[in-house]
């Protein structure tokens, strides 16, 4: 295959340099060309349709390579070196060394992914993992412009994922409850919310696990929301949560193709980027693109297919 590699040289754990990974995959009987992230050529080379487009670093690495391959004949395959790697979890590539990921495109299995899009003041934004506003958002703005900076500065990705799930104890004891407009296929889930989350699978900012039984495959949205009631179940259960995803409570959840949102003065996360909106801004409109990209998995994440979605009362 014609490799086109592109690796994140800030990614939160880098175990191998461009070098080092371009000469693996020769190795393995691919050609290759490598670009660092920061190297714009990468874009160029998408554009020339190569077998197999590699991220390698974490989820805002293979966001990237994903929104330029989408709709095209590229499969992309994943090398996670990200912190939270929310995307190679959901494919099962997160737990493989970087060896037996290379060995095991020769005979892997392609893997349709769905895209989410969001339309907004900010325009249209094409998302892999989640849209939403309130807890997690607010969190991801006091890491990036706020007072909790020293999350970013641990070298460390498990320090950083430890640092960010305390930062997120914290703000969901004092989150306020807002108000929001929700109609998701024509159903009204308006309501006051601690956490409104659109996810195209189950988790979100540092591997939160908001929504076990979502999957990136099912051409649907998964729609959570945390109120006061579920707040305090949260709360119960969240120092374990990190180590035992299956105790997460069971929250309001929805499955749906388009939501609207309407959500005052707040911040939202679309993936890991912030938006603004407030009351002059309009709706807010996501939807979802069924395998609007194929990744290629390899080892167990190719043997094994993502589950099918349990039916579950809404």
């Amino acid at each position: 295959m014609h490799v086109v590699l592109v690796h994140n040289p800030s990614a939160g754990s880098i175990d191998c340099d461009r070098q080092s990974l371009a000469e693996l995959i020769r190795a393995a009987g691919h050609t290759v060309e490598d670009f660092s992230s920061k190297d714009k050529r990468w874009r160029q080379a998408l554009r020339e349709s190569p077998d197999l487009a590699v991220a390698a670093g974490g989820d805002g690495t293979v966001a990237q390579v994903a929104r330029r391959v989408a709709g095209k004949p590229v499969r992309i395959a994943v090398l996670p070196f990200g912190t939270a790697n929310n995307i190679a979890s959901a494919l099962n590539q997160r737990d493989m060394s970087v060896e037996d990921l290379v060995a095991g495109w020769a005979d892997g299995r392609a893997q349709p992914f769905d895209l989410g899009l969001a339309i907004g003041p900010w325009g249209d934004f094409v998302f892999l993992e989640s849209v939403g506003a309130g807890l997690l958002a607010d969190a991801i703005a006091e890491i990036d412009q706020g007072s909790a900076g020293h999350v970013n500065d641990f070298d460390d990705p498990d320090d950083r994922l430890t640092a960010a799930w305390a930062l997120l104890e914290r703000m969901l004891r004092e989150a306020p409850a807002r108000r929001f407009e929700l109609t998701l296929d024509g159903r009204d889930l308006s309501g006051e919310y601690v956490l409104v989350e659109a996810l195209n699978f189950g988790a979100a900012g540092p591997n939160l696990r908001l929504a076990p039984q979502a999957t990136p495959s099912d051409g649907l949205l998964d729609v959570v929301l945390i109120d006061e009631h579920a707040r305090e179940a949260l709360l119960r259960q969240f120092p374990l949560l990190r180590d035992d995803p299956s105790l997460v409570p069971s929250f309001r959840s929805y499955s749906g193709r388009r939501l609207q949102m309407r959500c005052g003065d707040a911040t939202l996360h679309l993936d890991d980027e912030l938006q603004r909106t407030d009351a002059d801004s309009g709706e807010v409109h996501l939807s979802i693109t069924p395998g609007a990209v194929t990744f290629l998995l390899s080892g167990a994440g190719a043997e094994a297919s993502l589950a099918a979605r349990p039916a579950r009362a809404s």
